[in-house]
């Protein structure tokens, strides 16, 4: 009864795998260039990746002495005005803070995840070529350089459970989750924010997530996060080329 039951759970989901894949940052997107208040023009909402992928950036509003989008992977973002990432020596990565509530079997995926939101942003901004140079620690900023600080800071967590995932892995049960609230400071004065959650985005968690480790899904979605702020920050800079 067991084996027929797994039988019958694979096949339901492989036949569901198509509606799974749609993805997140490296899906493309028939939605027409926005046009957002007061100055919006500034910057395009769609913009063509190095790698082919159209990326949206959403629409733009002024607020706070600077502007808002509605970027549909993120839940808050906001620049400085005549803010747009260039001109700086440096990017100091602080490592990963956490105000997160987790359970005592959490300790370690959750140092887990600390650890490789910074490795992962360090390889996706370096792969970029916006800055000069990319630090973790702060001894390593070149004495008078121009230097950017992000702060990464998990206010959610969850490790997630294999379990739940065999039953209603598809509708997101059991899938790790995190939600991390960024900042990005020159000095004394903040130039970007935001606000993003991660939870079993990729098809394979959805569908094999009941076969797969905890970390691996969770290495999965720190690097759509990863990738989603690399592609937002390449667009703000200009390394991208709007798309019509």
């Amino acid at each position: 009864m067991k084996a027929f039951t797994r039988t019958y759970y694979l096949s339901f989901t492989l036949a569901t795998l198509a509606l799974c894949l749609a993805g997140c940052a490296t899906t493309d997107t028939k939605t027409e260039p926005t046009a957002g208040t007061s100055g919006s023009s500034s910057f395009p909402s769609r913009y063509q990746a190095l790698d082919g992928r159209v990326i949206e950036i959403g629409k733009r509003s002024t607020a706070d002495g600077g502007s808002t989008f509605k970027e549909p992977h993120m839940d808050k973002c906001w620049i400085a005005d005549n803010f747009t990432f260039n001109g700086y020596d440096t990017l100091y990565i602080v490592p990963t803070l956490s105000t997160a509530k987790f359970h005592d079997d959490e300790a370690a995926p959750h140092e887990f995840a600390k650890e490789n939101i910074v490795l992962e942003l360090n390889r996706e901004l370096g792969a970029k070529g916006i800055f000069g140079k990319i630090v973790t620690r702060e001894g390593d900023i070149p004495p008078g350089a121009h230097a950017l600080k992000l702060e990464n800071t998990i206010v959610e967590y969850s490790k997630g459970g294999g379990a739940a995932r065999y039953w209603a892995g598809l509708y997101g049960a059991g899938q790790p989750m995190f939600r991390v609230v960024g900042k990005m400071t020159d000095g004394d004065k903040t130039v970007f924010t935001y606000e993003m959650r991660r939870s079993g985005v990729s098809g394979g968690s959805r569908v094999f997530g009941a076969y797969m480790k905890d970390e691996d899904i969770q290495i999965q979605d720190i690097r759509s996060f990863t990738l989603d702020l690399g592609d937002f920050v390449s667009a703000i800079a200009g390394k991208y080329p709007p798309k019509n």
